[in-house]
């Protein structure tokens, strides 16, 4: 992740390197979702199937090879396929992962995933401000380089790794996405997924040229990432067990809530050092966020579908994600950052409020069985 987050946090560094148009910046960052998004759909069903190990291998493949092409690249449309190839891997590396720690987490899935998510954030934390020093130290090309061999280097870690098949029929297994999206309650958890990512989307593009056009240094910039990461990083363990001490639609839900004020303010914020401090309280939110709605997500699904539920999770996330991002970069040029900004915040509200309407949160410890539509 620490490679992903360097595309993140150098988009205005490859704009004024390369003399990309802040417009196009959305395709960068909307390519990832779109690769994501067809493994998701296409792949992440065969981890159920006893594939997941492979999944990871090849997933590890694809991130390095577009890892490496971002560092060898100096054109808008191999900027675009690089980050397809990278968005392509993480999307059958995360749903394998996710299915390996639900059928063994037991009791502690929430924390388990705020565990996993920790490890996932880590990279946004070390990678910006690795990537900032690496390119105002040498280029913007380094640290994509650096990444991509750092990244191959990780396969000698899962060569070996297997996870079981579930036990269920391949007719089963073909029904699976139908079977899932009958569920009224995976359907409420699938729209807090939709919302988080969505501001993801939404926040890529954006943040790095708004911070660039305030007079923000590089170095700035990745350490502002940093910022919003580091909470994340330090509670992550304890703000998944908050999805096992109470209901995962609860933390989810309200936390994601919490989020659409912060989302809103940001166009509107001229100063660098207030938004470092408004940052910071949004990714606490999105600590608590994000293990709550994966386990929202497990809960509303059949043990046996853990991988196929998590990839619909992240085949719908990165759908919002690529919206987000293709919408919102436009909107900044066309409009300025503070409407890009609250017109995000404003979808998230009624993606939140329509999930809340349809599986109203309880809040209690009890998970209750999913229901069909």
């Amino acid at each position: 992740m620490a490679g992903v987050s360097s595309v993140f946090a150098l988009l205005a560094e490859i704009h004024n390197t390369y003399g990309i148009a802040e417009r196009n910046l959305g395709w960068i960052a909307g390519a990832a979702f779109v690769g994501a998004l067809v493994t998701q759909l296409w792949l992440s069903r065969y981890a159920d199937r006893g594939y997941g190990g492979l999944l990871m291998r090849l997933g590890v493949v694809a991130c390095a090879f577009g890892l490496l092409w971002f560092g060898i690249a100096d054109q808008l449309w191999q900027f675009i396929f690089a980050r397809l190839l990278l968005g392509a891997g993480i999307g059958v590396i995360v749903p394998a992962s996710r299915r390996f720690i639900i059928v063994n987490a037991g009791a502690e899935q929430g924390r388990q995933l705020g565990a996993f998510y920790g490890s996932y954030i880590a990279g946004f934390v070390f990678g910006p401000p690795i990537a900032g020093a690496l390119t105002v130290a040498f280029n913007v090309r380094t640290p994509f380089l650096l990444f991509g061999a750092l990244t191959i280097a990780t396969y000698l870690s899962i060569y070996r790794l297997e996870i079981p098949a579930t036990q269920s029929g391949d007719g089963n297994q073909k029904r699976v996405l139908r079977r899932l999206i009958r569920s009224r309650q995976m359907i409420a958890a699938l729209l807090v997924v939709v919302s988080f990512r969505y501001s993801i989307g939404v926040f890529e593009p954006l943040w790095a040229p708004h911070m660039d056009n305030l007079g923000a240094s590089t170095m700035i910039v990745t350490l502002s990432l940093t910022g919003f990461a580091l909470p994340m990083l330090l509670i992550a363990r304890w703000a998944g067990s908050l999805s096992d001490r109470f209901s995962p639609r609860a933390t989810s839900l309200l936390s994601a809530l919490a989020t659409v004020p912060l989302m809103a303010s940001y166009g509107w914020i001229s100063s660098v050092p207030i938004l470092f401090i408004a940052a910071m309280p949004h990714g606490i939110m999105e600590a608590v966020q994000s293990p709550g709605s994966q386990a929202a997500v497990s809960d509303a699904a059949p043990i046996d579908d853990a991988a196929a539920a998590q990839g619909l999770g992240e085949a719908m996330g990165s759908a919002a994600s690529m919206v987000g991002a293709l919408t919102a970069a436009p909107l900044y040029s066309w409009l300025g950052p503070g409407p890009a900004f609250l017109i995000g915040a404003i979808t998230m509200f009624v993606l939140l409020t329509s999930s809340w309407l349809l599986d109203p949160p309880p809040l209690s410890d009890k998970r209750p069985e999913s229901e069909p539509v």
